[in-house]
């Protein structure tokens, strides 16, 4: 007699059905690492901002390295970006030199 891995139509059956419902649960989204570098971005300028706060340097750091960016100092919006589907924000509490705490939000659209 030959012995050997033998699998039953039921069994076949069954596996099939398996492997179909396994193919029709969505997928979660595949990340790219855009979300990450722009978050990056975001948290390097906020740390370069700690050190030199800048109400008018920080507008142009905005400008020069986001394309479509909001930036808000104390809930006052002195960047506005188009606001698209798709965004990331950051913020963080900064001080003046005379110790003032501002609250600083950049918000990035893609």
């Amino acid at each position: 007699m030959n012995k050997g891995f033998v699998l039953s139509f039921e069994a076949a059956l069954t596996l099939i059905l398996f492997s179909l419902i396994l193919l029709s649960v969505p997928q979660p989204k595949t990340e790219s690492f855009t979300e990450l570098i722009i978050l990056q971005q975001e948290n390097d300028l906020l740390k370069i901002w700690s050190k030199d706060y800048s109400p008018l340097e920080m507008i142009k750091d905005i400008k020069t390295n986001f394309t479509n960016a909001s930036l808000f100092i104390d809930e006052i919006q002195l960047v506005n970006g188009n606001i698209t589907k798709n965004s990331i924000a950051s913020e963080g509490v900064l001080l003046d030199l005379i110790l003032i705490e501002h609250k600083v939000r950049i918000v990035v659209y893609y």
